[in-house]
């Protein structure tokens, strides 16, 4: 080897190791469990359809402006404080129906139409009543026309091409005025009518369309009628709202009809078009904060395995087991395990487990002397019924306070498996969670009581035997034998835990969505915004920690191949999550995240001080070698028969082609 060689070769060794840094050996936690470190952006658009709605009624540019619609949102997490690190970008496209696609669809709305007239006394079919026209002084008859909101959906979702398809990376709300397209609508005469003080009155009739739907309890067969909505949405990417639906008893909005004339706004004015576009990019907020991108309330965490531990305990009296129905009856393991399983495809279809134990109080006695130490004579001014106290079971359970869960159930939350408990209570006659506040008991407060609370380290619903089991014996149901069970409330505790918030807290419209976590609905399955909302948050936060430790980590000869492929399955990721394939993109996060973990186990715990050094002094000592060795064998003599030299004084040789042989002209002879 020639000099000119070795000693590059010996040096680029020795300097490649010289790069480790002698550090103590510590395994970082792979998965920070709140918060991030660096800001991700994460650019959706917002694609706005108006149906019965002209450019001419609304000023376009001021609705796009920051002044009305949000340009961007730091992604937060509720029950922090805490910021994800998530920034988003909105962008902006309206989009204007024509005349023949609105009437075509109004068309289809009137094929679909069903009339149900309600009064302001309870003689109407079901005993139901329309709850927002109940003053019976100025209402002679509530004229209801309602639309399958399933079908509604099912009608956009199908003719999305008519409106230019689905963004990219983004969604669609659907904004509608349809009361000047033959579709029954309040109107400011009848709505003046309606609220106007008089004595005596000549009652009113009034009506008003709304989009319906019947849902039915899994476990205890109750039918609920979800009459009164504006709006509806959640299948897919896309929200449907009806400004000129309603008014509705549950958001309280008036129609956009009503609302403009009783402040006196014409649309045909300049300030009428402002005002317009103010009205609506209200509920564009409502839509973009609730829906599109919204906050978690706990952070969403990655997993390769979802453990549920339901706890079932019976605190009803003997009469009542007796009567039924059975524990077992009040709850759907199955259904359970399929929609949480659904927000977490990639863990696969025995990634989420769901056990449940049933139990009675008094085969616990700790828990069954709280339970009735928590049982109070205090009523719910709203429902008036009784309350157990709530937070002095919490404090029994919990490991911030008495740490009973421990004799329950042992929590891990790991990358490998996070555990979620639950304890669900079965009481007697009415009784209802509720905790004590420092404002006048006597005051009203929806707050107060619960039927099921998301507590961070713990699920904790209870349900009664009059109020829940066998509700439907209620005159107000008519249902003999019928009731609810604990399915529903589980499923929407439990995606809180997973991360999911209400859809509702920016804006009351959002609850006419088709998610479990919502309210008015009462939907047994998440939406695909909750679905988008926890895979995205596990990109974020696998992506996010994968950017952080590669950014701290220094490209060496032994962990350069980790950094390489980190940073090629962040491309990957980053491609699948920018077209909102959020699910195929996980895999390709995680593993990301994995390489990025072991680059930098390599450089900071792969060679102690002592390899380190070791190392360094082979390297030195293998140069020198080589390099000594290289002079020592330069400077010996040559032996025996050299090619094109002469044995003798070693000068080269001539070729003499008169002779056909090598010659030596010092030696003056052949070779």
């Amino acid at each position: 080897m020639r000099l000119s060689l070795v000693l590059p070769v010996a040096l680029i060794v020795l300097l490649l190791v010289v790069q480790f840094p002698a550090v103590n050996s510590q395994s970082p936690q792979l998965i920070a469990q709140q918060g991030f470190g660096l800001n991700r952006s994460a650019s959706l658009t917002m694609k706005i359809v108006f149906l019965g709605i002209t450019p001419d009624e609304l000023n376009s540019t001021y609705l796009k402006s920051s002044v009305t619609v949000p340009p961007l949102k730091y992604q937060a997490i509720l029950a922090g404080p805490l910021n994800t690190g998530v920034i988003f970008n909105f962008a902006y496209q309206l989009v204007f129906a024509d005349n023949s696609t609105v009437s075509e669809f109004a068309q289809y709305l009137l094929s679909i139409q069903r009339e149900e007239n309600t009064f302001s006394s309870p003689i109407t079919p079901s005993g139901l009543v329309n709850p927002y026209f109940t003053n019976s002084s100025t209402l002679s008859v509530a004229q209801n026309y309602f639309y399958d909101a399933d079908k509604v959906e099912s009608w956009l979702g199908s003719n999305m091409t008519l409106f230019g398809g689905s963004p990219v990376s983004g969604y669609t709300l659907f904004v509608a005025d349809l009361h000047g397209f033959r579709i029954p609508s309040l109107n400011y005469t009848e709505y003046q009518n309606y609220v106007t003080p008089c004595r005596p009155c000549t009652p009113q009739a009034v009506q008003a369309h709304y989009y319906n739907r019947t849902v039915t309890d899994p476990d205890l067969g109750l039918v609920m009628h979800r009459h009164f909505m504006t709006g509806w949405g959640g299948s897919g990417r896309f929200y449907y709202m009806d400004l000129s639906a309603g008014p509705s008893y549950w958001t309280n909005e008036l129609p956009v009809q009503v609302a403009s004339q009783l402040r006196g706004i014409s649309t045909t004015t300049y300030y009428g078009k402002l005002w317009m576009s103010k009205f609506i990019g209200a509920y564009v907020n409502g839509a973009v904060n609730n829906l599109f991108a919204p906050d978690q309330l706990y952070p969403v965490n990655y997993a390769q395995s979802y453990n549920i531990q339901l706890f079932v305990i019976d605190n009803r009296t003997t009469a009542e087991q007796a009567q039924g129905p059975k524990l077992r009856a009040t709850i759907n393991e199955t259904r359970i395990q399929e929609n949480l399983t659904s927000l977490v495809p990639f863990v696969g279809a025995t990634g989420v487990t769901v056990n449940i134990r049933y139990a009675n109080v008094t085969d616990y006695p700790g828990l069954a002397a709280i339970v009735a130490n928590a049982t109070t004579s205090l009523r719910d001014p709203i429902s008036g019924r009784p309350i157990v106290d709530g937070d002095l079971v919490y404090n029994w359970f919990t490991t911030s306070g008495l740490g009973h869960i421990a004799n329950f159930i042992n929590v891990t939350r790991t990358t490998s498996r996070i555990d979620i408990p639950g304890f669900l209570f079965a009481f007697k006659g009415n009784y209802t969670f509720g905790v004590p506040f420092k404002e006048d008991i006597g005051s009203p407060s929806l707050s107060g009581t619960f039927g099921g609370e998301a507590l961070g380290d713990m699920v904790l619903i209870g349900l009664s035997q009059q109020a829940d089991f066998t509700v439907g014996n209620n005159s107000t149901y008519n249902q003999p034998g019928k009731g609810v069970g604990f399915t529903h409330n589980a499923i929407h505790e439990l995606g809180h835990m997973m991360g999911l918030n209400h859809p509702f807290i920016y804006d009351l419209t959002e609850d006419f969505t088709n998610t479990v976590m919502g309210y008015y609905a009462y939907s047994l399955d998440f939406s695909q915004f909750d679905r988008d909302s926890i895979l995205r948050g596990v990109n974020d936060e696998l992506l996010s920690f994968a950017l952080q430790a590669l950014s701290t980590t220094p490209n060496t000869l032994f962990n350069s191949g980790y950094i390489s492929t980190a940073n090629q399955n962040i491309v990957q990721a980053e491609n699948l999550y920018n077209t909102m394939d959020y699910a195929g993109a996980v895999q390709y996060s995680l593993a990301a995240a994995q390489d990025a973990s072991a680059a930098q186990q390599f450089t900071s715990g792969a060679l102690s001080p002592a390899l380190a050094f070791g190392l360094i002094g082979v390297a030195i000592g293998a140069a020198i070698g080589i390099l000594l060795g290289y002079l020592i064998f330069r400077r010996r003599k040559p032996t025996g028969l050299q090619y094109n030299r002469c044995p003798t004084c070693q000068q080269p040789l001539r070729w003499d082609p008169a002779q056909m042989r090598w010659y030596c002209d010092r030696c003056q002879k052949p070779v």
